[in-house]
Order: C-alpha cells, then sequence, then structure tokens
C-alpha cells in the first residue's frame, strides 16, 4: 500500500507529513530546511524508505480565495519537486494551519510545521474520501 506525503512549505522552513498506508489519516513527519536542494534529498530519501503514490502541498490563499505573494513562491518549489520526482502534485488550501497548530498548543513550536503539514494534507484526504470535490475555490491541479 501507498502513502501520500504533505509538504507545508515556507520560504525556511517545509513541515513535512505522510497519511497512513489506507490514505484515511496524517501524520507530523518533521520539520526540515527548505532551501534546494537540502530538501530535495530530505524528500528522496522519504520516497526511497516509503512508497509515496502522491504529494499534496499546501497553497497559501487570500481571504477571499484568491493566490497570495506565498503563492508563487510555491508554485516555484512545485516546479522543482516535478522536475525530480514523477508523482501527481496537488494543491490544497493551506489558510491559517500554522495559526491554527499555534493557538491550539497541539505541538510544540519547533514542530508547528509538520503538524501544518499534517492538517493540509487531513483535510485532502477528508475531502478526497468524502467525494465532495467542494472547495473554497477551485484551486488548479499542477
Amino acid at each position: 500500500m501507498s502513502r501520500i506525503l504533505g509538504i507545508d512549505y515556507g520560504l525556511r522552513k517545509a513541515g513535512l507529513a505522510l497519511s497512513d498506508e489506507g490514505h484515511k489519516v496524517a501524520f507530523p513527519k518533521g520539520v526540515y530546511p527548505s532551501a534546494w536542494p537540502g530538501i530535495k534529498d530530505v524528500i528522496a530519501d522519504i520516497l526511497a524508505k516509503e512508497t509515496i503514490a502522491e504529494i499534496v502541498i499546501g497553497l497559501p490563499l487570500t481571504l477571499e480565495g484568491d493566490e497570495s505573494d506565498m503563492s508563487r513562491h510555491v508554485r516555484e518549489f512545485v516546479l522543482h519537486l516535478k522536475e525530480f520526482f514523477n508523482l501527481p502534485i496537488h494543491f490544497e488550501n493551506e489558510s491559517f494551519t500554522s495559526r491554527a497548530v499555534q493557538s491550539s498548543g497541539a505541538a510544540p513550536p519547533h514542530k508547528t510545521d509538520a503538524s501544518a503539514a499534517a492538517l493540509i494534507l487531513q483535510s485532502f484526504l477528508d475531502r478526497r474520501n468524502q467525494k465532495t470535490g467542494k472547495d473554497i475555490k477551485d484551486i488548479p491541479e499542477v
């Protein structure tokens, strides 16, 4: 069985999460420097150890559902991912995930980004498993 890799990409750090093999639950994996090629090596190591079927990456949207300035950086990062990894990549709205983790106290500060990645991935899994297909705004896939 396969897993899905979730990513909360930031300019300095990237939080990573993995789904279970049934694609029902997301678990934080870790927080890593997001500089390329270092993060590429981390992802390659995960792919070598796990059977990853897809990648889900958070896309920051505004309150109106439009792309933010950070969205451009996420899309550039996805271009790097596509160049090195032959996997389907999906965007998921990541609005307020880090703040939700921080305000809930669910994770210590140094693990916030991994927990945010798990929230992003869990949102994707829930939507897919409910098969509603409803989004705040349709986000073009990669």
